[in-house]
């Protein structure tokens, strides 16, 4: 069995997807969506009812009575931070997995995610574009996870794809194709079709690092992943020496005419931004 079966294989093996949060992000895809509805999903999962009413009664929201009541702490949480709990509770499961090659950097690896998929949200927000915002945080979230398949098969290789990188004869992506035959991103779109994500979701995960072989219907939303990546990267949450090696993201801020005083703003957002995720998906920021 060639390599590349092998991790077919492992992909074939993977999870599914979490159902009730694949239909809760297709409940809260329409923004008049129906509490009653989307509690009637929500509840058959114990754990994430108690993660929402967990969240519900934190610090964080400061309320003056204790919430029990499912359906009130979805009224309260709202559409946008229900979206980031219950993404980011079943992306944190897959990302956290203690394997060696790229999971070492296991904790970076999901710092990077989340703040790639809060930077395309503040990115999204500031330049007012017309994408769906739970398509764009999916897509965001996840567009490293062919990395948790890879890292079993990486770990005897690892070494030589940080050397192309570390001698600057290739990008993180390219190494990877000089070393494996193929790359994350390849491995991460075969995972969003295993998941039986939309179509825009596998393209923007099969080509965060080539955005322009995205068809052209999928083209915007793929570019967007592809520049909030580098900009989490640019902003300090990289992921060993795969942050070290992006490539540049200049045609991709002119095309959304971001200035160098955009870019200072938009940095201030995502900061904001990024502390309130944080809190939501109960992670520490440092």
């Amino acid at each position: 069995m060639s390599l590349m079966e092998e991790i077919i294989a492992a992909v074939d093996d993977m999870p599914p997807f979490p159902q009730v949060v694949q239909r809760a992000m297709q409940a809260l895809a329409d923004p008049e969506y129906e509490v009653v509805g989307l509690v009637d999903i929500l509840k058959v999962d114990q754990a994430i009812t108690a993660s929402i009413l967990k969240l519900c009664n934190s610090a964080y929201f400061g309320l003056p009575r204790k919430v029990s009541s499912l359906r009130e702490a979805v009224v309260y949480l709202g559409a946008n931070q229900l979206r980031q709990l219950l993404l980011s509770g079943a992306a944190s499961k897959i990302f956290e997995k203690p394997n060696a090659g790229y999971t070492v950097f296991a904790d970076e690896l999901w710092r990077h995610a989340l703040a790639t998929a809060v930077m395309a949200q503040v990115l999204r927000q500031s330049r007012r574009l017309n994408i769906n915002e739970n398509t764009l945080f999916t897509a965001a979230l996840l567009h490293d996870v062919g990395k948790v398949v890879l890292s079993n098969f990486v770990a005897d290789k690892y070494r030589d794809i940080e050397k192309m990188v570390e001698g600057g004869e290739s990008s993180f992506q390219e190494a990877e194709k000089k070393v494996l035959g193929f790359d994350h991103a390849d491995i991460g779109g075969k995972i969003a079709e295993k998941w039986e994500f939309p179509q825009s979701i596998i393209t923007a995960i099969a080509f965060h690092h080539e955005p322009a072989r995205a068809a052209k219907e999928f083209r915007v939303l793929t570019e967007l992943v592809a520049l909030s990546n580098n900009l989490a990267v640019m902003v300090g949450y990289g992921t060993g020496v795969d942050g070290l090696a992006c490539r540049g993201h200049g045609l991709l801020l002119k095309k959304l005419k971001i200035t160098d005083q955009g870019m200072e703003e938009l940095v201030m957002l995502f900061q904001l931004e990024m502390a309130k995720t944080c809190e939501v998906a109960g992670v520490d920021e440092d």
